[in-house]
């Protein structure tokens, strides 16, 4: 018999896979970093056809294509190096954290959220933590 009437049923404790096994939402993320690291490859493609593309074809000023290829060139860097990084991250508690950081970098984009949202909330629980050593 139950000692307090009052109290509410407690849940059993979540049964986590061994720590040796990664979670499902693991495999999600590097899916969602090689996808990433895809577009972003993309990004700089596209920022090379800006440099080498006529500006009259493009109907902007010279120095404006110029400006664009570069800007894409550079932020598709930076992005595809963060994504590739986040890839291929080891099972490490700075690697947990690295991925909030990748996860949250691309919620910044409407079309990315659909998906970044479900894999933050699966990124943050606990069996997860449990892998990372977190």
């Amino acid at each position: 018999m139950d000692p307090n009437p009052y109290l509410a049923p407690q849940a059993p404790p979540p049964a986590f896979e061994p720590p040796g096994q990664p979670p499902p939402v693991f495999t999600w993320y590097r899916i969602y970093c090689w996808a990433m690291a895809v577009i972003y490859l993309l990004v700089i493609g596209m920022g090379i056809v800006f440099l080498a593309l006529d500006p009259e074809t493009l109907e902007m000023a010279p120095a404006e294509a110029d400006l664009a290829g570069f800007f894409y060139i550079i932020i598709g860097v930076v992005l595809a190096a963060i994504y590739l990084t986040g890839a291929l991250v080891p099972a490490k508690k700075w690697g947990w954290i690295y991925g909030i950081i990748a996860i949250s970098i691309s919620m910044t984009s409407c079309a990315c959220l659909p998906a970044a949202i479900p894999l933050l909330i699966f990124w943050l629980k606990a069996e997860t933590k449990a892998f990372f050593r977190v």
